[in-house]
C-alpha cells in the first residue's frame, strides 16, 4: 500500500509529491518466518541426525542450515519430497528415515498451536510423514509466526485426514458420522499416493477422543492433530521470539 502526502512549496508554487510506502503484510509474515528459522538454527550440533519440516516456514529453516557452518557437518530425514528436493539444491545430504535409528532433533512448522501446545498440521498434506518423523525424534521444535496461536485446535483451519483412496467415499461418509463437514481437497494426492479430507467439527469437542475416533475408520490413515509430547514451540511476533515449552 502506498499514501501520498502533499506538500506545499513556497519557493515554486508547486505540490511536492512524497509517496510514503507500508510494509505489506505479506512481506512481515514472511519476516517472522524467518526470525524463528533463525533461531530454530541454535538447537542444531555438529553430527546431528535432523529432521527437516514442510511448509512455508520450515523452507525457511532448510535454506538457512543448507547456508550455515552445520551443512555437512548434519544428515536430513525429510518429511515430504519437496523438502528433501529442496534440501539437496542448499546442499544438505539426506537419508531415509528407515537408515537411523533416530533423529536428534526435528524442526517443524505448524498450521496452528493452541495454549496446551497441542498442533494442527497437514495444511500442506504431509501430516503423515510429518508424524513419523516426530516419532522418532529425541526433540521436537516447532517454529511459527504469532498468528498461528490459538484458543483452540480448528479454529481456523479444517483438520486434514490422510485417507486411502479405495472407499473414500464410505471413509467421507464415517468421518461425517462423528460429527464433521468434510470435503476432499481437489486434484490432491499425498507423497505416500493417498487422498486429503479435510474436517471441520460441527461443535466442541474432546481433541483425544476425536483424534481416535478418526483413527478407527478404516481408510483412515493419519489425522492432522499432534497431540501431547514434549516439545519446544518457538513464536515469532516480529521483534522477538517466545520460547514455549
Amino acid at each position: 500500500m502506498i499514501v501520498t502526502l502533499l506538500f506545499w512549496n513556497d519557493a515554486d508554487h508547486r505540490n511536492l509529491i512524497i509517496p510514503l510506502e507500508h510494509p505489506n503484510p505479506e512481506d512481515i509474515i514472511m519476516d517472522k518466518k524467518e526470525q524463528v528459522a533463525k533461531e530454530a538454527l541454535s538447537f542444531i550440533v555438529q553430527g546431528n541426525v535432523v529432521g527437516l519440516g514442510s511448509g512455508t516456514t520450515a523452507s525457511q529453516f532448510i535454506k538457512i542450515l543448507g547456508k550455515s557452518g552445520l551443512k555437512d557437518k548434519i544428515v536430513g530425514v525429510a518429511t515430504s519430497l519437496n523438502s528433501d528436493k529442496l534440501a539437496r539444491e542448499v546442499g544438505l545430504r539426506t537419508v531415509d528415515i528407515d537408515s537411523v535409528d533416530w533423529i536428534d532433533v526435528t524442526v517443524d512448522g505448524a498450521d496452528e498451536v493452541d495454549k496446551d501446545l497441542n498442533i494442527l498440521k497437514g495444511g500442506g498434506g504431509h501430516l503423515t510423514r510429518e508424524k513419523k518423523v516426530r516419532n522418532k525424534s529425541k526433540n521436537y521444535v516447532i517454529i511459527v509466526s504469532d498468528e498461528k496461536i490459538v484458543t483452540r485446535l480448528a479454529e481456523k483451519f479444517p483438520i486434514p485426514v490422510e485417507v486411502l483412496p479405495f472407499g473414500h467415499k464410505t471413509t467421507l461418509k464415517e468421518l461425517e458420522s462423528i460429527g464433521m463437514s468434510c470435503k476432499f481437497r481437489e486434484d490432491f494426492i499425498t507423497d505416500n499416493g493417498n487422498m486429503i479430507c479435510d474436517c471441520k467439527p460441527l461443535e466442541k469437542f474432546d481433541l483425544q477422543n476425536l483424534h481416535f475416533r478418526m483413527k478407527e475408520i478404516a481408510g483412515v490413515v493419519e489425522t492432522g492433530l499432534f497431540l501431547g509430547g514434549e516439545k519446544t514451540v518457538l513464536v515469532s511476533n516480529g521483534e522477538k521470539v517466545e520460547v514455549l515449552k
